[in-house]
């Protein structure tokens, strides 16, 4: 019988450590909630309907279609969301749009996805009324460009008319460059992107520190793809301490979360993790920081406690996103808490069931705990 009490002991350790950590989750969250920022007006996408829906509410309104090819899981389309959508003067700029909103995973939207060969996301698409593509562009842009694009749209003026006007009346202004470089690079003219990011670089002492910032970070990513991924690691560092200055808080969240997206996007999950980490450190209810700073956790294997904090603040203010749902249970995962990883994971599969991956990390989390039911082993190795 002595062999009972040791398996006893542990059993109700085990048990102790479950519930006070689920205690600690419950009250997490009730106090997350308690802080939620009031909800912001954003613009009205039509979401879940068919294309041939869109195109009647087009005709019938005699009004444009703006498509936004966008997905559950991607970076530069969140940040979309809450940069530029959110801002009145875009909300109004649109008002006489017809808005509609495409998940390229969705299995009902895989022919439109197919019929405007949408490759990346985000792409926006401007359309006629008849659903006829005029113009479109790709990645994130500020809610100035985007400003300036619409207004273009609806003046029935291309980017790239907008764009020459712009260079005939001003050829050395910054802004101009910067929005002329990152047409370049987003139709893979690297050679010339390069070269206009560098006559924006020559401007930096005169021009607008947010426009040189964003200069900056697109001259990193023609270095990363001329393959000089040092030199881009070093710029986007660089850019890391220059958002963090106070001079640079009136855009350091926009700014901070293209870098962390870069940083990512090249491999520096390091990099990554000490600039969401920066950025949550300064914006406690920041969905964005939060989100990306449990993300890098997870990539990085390291501040798994308190990235898991960070992602249960995450899901209160997104109102239970399920990218943000999913980065909770791998955080849960690689603590080796395998109950709360299927909960949570669970959640995000019912809340995004057309995302496979979803699915097949819930599989992974169960088989884990069915091979260590008890959480005996201690957390997974990596690579695992």
């Amino acid at each position: 019988m002595k062999w009972l009490l040791p398996l006893v002991l542990v059993t109700v350790l085990l048990g102790a450590t479950d519930s006070g950590a689920q205690t600690t989750e419950e009250s997490l969250l009730e106090e997350t909630a308690t802080k939620k920022p009031h909800k912001v007006p954003r613009v009205p996408w039509l979401t879940d309907l068919s294309w041939a829906t869109v195109l009647d509410r087009a005709h019938t309104a005699d009004q444009p279609i703006l498509i936004d090819f966008t997905a559950t899981w991607c970076g530069p389309c969140k940040l979309l969301d809450v940069m530029v959508f959110t801002e009145k003067s875009v909300i109004e700029e649109l008002a006489n749009v017809v808005t509609f909103q495409v998940d390229i995973d969705k299995p009902e939207y895989q022919q439109l996805k197919q019929d405007l060969a949408i490759e990346v996301v985000p792409t926006l698409v401007w359309c006629n009324k008849r659903g006829e593509e005029i113009d479109r562009f790709t990645g994130y842009v500020s809610s100035s460009q985007f400003m300036g694009i619409v207004d273009g749209w609806q003046s029935n003026r291309t980017i790239d008319r907008v764009l020459s006007e712009r260079q005939n009346m001003s050829p050395e202004d910054a802004a101009m460059l910067l929005d002329v470089a990152r047409r370049q690079a987003e139709r893979g003219n690297d050679q010339q992107a390069d070269v206009v990011y560098r006559r924006l670089m020559n401007l930096r002492y005169e021009a607008d520190p947010q426009i040189v910032t964003r200069g900056m970070l697109g001259l990193a990513k023609m270095e990363q793809r001329f393959g000089r991924d040092e030199q881009a690691r070093q710029l986007a560092n660089r850019l890391t301490v220059l958002y963090a200055a106070p001079e640079a808080a009136a855009y350091r969240q926009e700014g901070m979360v293209e870098v962390a997206l870069f940083q990512e996007a090249i491999g520096d999950t390091m990099g990554m993790l000490i600039t969401f980490r920066t950025l949550a450190e300064a914006d406690r209810r920041s969905v964005l920081a939060l989100h990306g700073y449990a993300r890098a956790a997870v990539k990085t294997g390291r501040d798994l406690k308190e990235a898991t904090k960070a992602a249960l603040r995450a899901s209160v203010y997104s109102d239970n996103d399920p990218d943000v749902i999913n980065t909770l249970a791998a955080c849960y995962y690689w603590r080796g808490l395998y109950a709360k990883a299927i909960r949570w994971q669970t959640k995000a599969v019912a809340a995004a069931p057309h995302q496979k991956i979803y699915q097949a990390e819930l599989l992974r989390y169960q088989a884990a705990r069915k091979a260590d039911p008890h959480g005996m082993r201690g957390p997974p190795k990596r690579g695992n």
